[in-house]
C-alpha cells in the first residue's frame, strides 16, 4: 500500500504526476487499533496543473490526498506499520470522547494532527499535517485552522532565522506564513513580510538547477504584494512564471518580479484554475457515485457467497 509522505510541502516546482487523470483503486485494509476489516476505495493517481498559494495542488486530482479512516472508530491510518507503543498510545486517543466528538465536525487532517501529537510526531511533520488542514476547513474552520498551522510551520521558519542559516525552504515557508495572513486579512503584516522578502529569491534560491524555482518565487512574491495592495483575501492560483509565453516575455529581463505582468497572468491562470478546478471536482463526484455503485454490487454478491474478503496509499 501506498502513504502519504507527511511533511512541509516546500514546492521548489509545480509536480504534476505523469497520470493522464485522477485513478481510483480498491483496497483492504484491517484497522491498526482494534484489528477490523474493511475495504476502501483510494486515489490512485492524479494530474496537477499548477498550485494555490497555500501549496494545495489543482487539477484532476484532490489535494490534499485522501486519508483512509477506520469506519468503527475512525482511526486515520497514516502508515503501514506500528509500534505496540504507538498502538498503545493512539488507542487511548481514538478511544476518548474528545476525538469520537471531532469526527463529526473535524477534517481528517486536523484527526491525523491531534494523534500526531499522542506519538509525539517530529515538528515537521506535524506542520505538514495542519497545512494539510486548512486545504481542507469549511469558512468556518478556517480561521482556527490557520492559526494552528501558522504556529507550527513558523517553528519552521523562525523570521529571527540568522542571514547565514537561511535557504530556499525557508524562503517558502516564510511565503506560506505571508498568504496566511493574507488569508486572514491581516494585510499590513502580509504587506511587510513580502516586503522584506523580495529581494530574497536571488540570495536564495541557488544552484545549477534553480533559475525556474528562483523565477517562481519571485513571480509569487510580486503577486502577493499585487493582491494585498487591492485588499484581496481570497484563495488564489499562483501564476505560472515558466509557462512558454511568459518565458518569451521574460527573455532578458534581469528582474523577473519587476518585468512581470503578474496581474494580467494571474487573470489567466485563475481562470484556467477555475475550469481545472470545476473538472476535477466533477471527476470526483463520478468517483464517488462509481465508488458507491461499486460497494453495494460488492456488498451484494459478498451476501450472496457468503464469504469475507481476505485482507489486506501516497503523497
Amino acid at each position: 500500500m501506498k502513504r502519504i509522505a507527511i511533511g512541509l510541502a516546500v514546492l521548489l516546482s509545480a509536480v504534476a504526476a505523469p497520470a493522464a487523470a485522477m485513478t481510483f483503486m480498491k483496497v483492504e485494509h484491517v484497522c491498526p487499533i482494534g484489528g477490523e476489516r474493511f475495504s476502501a476505495q483510494e486515489m490512485g493517481s492524479g494530474t496537477a496543473f499548477g498550485h494555490f498559494l497555500d501549496g494545495r495542488l489543482h487539477g484532476a486530482i484532490q489535494s490534499p490526498w485522501p486519508l483512509v479512516s477506520c469506519p468503527g472508530n475512525g482511526f486515520v491510518i497514516y502508515k503501514d506499520d506500528f509500534s505496540a507503543d504507538e498502538i498503545k498510545r493512539l488507542g487511548a486517543v481514538v478511544a476518548s470522547d474528545h476525538y469520537q466528538r471531532m469526527r463529526g465536525t473535524e477534517t481528517s487532517y486536523w484527526l491525523l494532527a491531534h494523534l500526531f501529537e499522542a506519538v509525539d510526531a517530529p515538528a515537521r511533520d506535524r506542520a505538514g499535517v495542519l497545512q494539510s488542514a486548512t486545504w481542507q476547513a469549511s469558512p468556518e474552520q478556517y480561521p482556527r485552522y490557520v492559526q494552528a498551522a501558522s504556529a507550527a510551520v513558523a517553528q519552521q521558519c523562525p523570521d529571527a532565522r540568522a542571514a547565514a542559516e537561511r535557504d530556499a525552504p525557508w524562503l517558502y515557508c516564510q511565503m506560506l506564513l505571508g498568504e496566511w495572513e493574507r488569508r486572514l486579512s491581516q494585510f499590513d503584516a502580509a504587506r511587510a513580510r513580502f516586503e522584506r522578502l523580495q529581494p530574497l529569491p536571488e540570495q536564495l534560491v541557488v544552484g545549477p538547477d534553480s533559475e525556474s524555482t528562483r523565477r517562481q518565487y519571485a513571480a509569487e512574491i510580486a503577486q502577493q504584494l499585487q493582491l494585498i495592495a487591492a485588499n484581496n483575501a481570497m484563495s488564489a492560483m499562483a501564476v505560472d512564471a515558466n509557462a512558454p509565453l511568459e518565458n518569451e516575455a521574460a527573455k532578458g529581463a534581469p528582474a523577473l518580479a519587476d518585468e512581470l505582468s503578474v496581474s494580467a497572468a494571474h487573470a489567466a491562470a485563475q481562470a484556467a484554475a477555475d475550469a481545472a478546478v470545476s473538472a476535477a471536482d466533477a471527476v470526483a463526484a463520478a468517483a464517488d457515485a462509481a465508488h458507491a455503485a461499486g460497494m453495494a454490487a460488492d456488498a451484494a454478491a459478498s451476501d450472496a457467497a457468503g464469504e469475507v474478503a481476505p485482507e489486506q496509499r501516497r503523497r
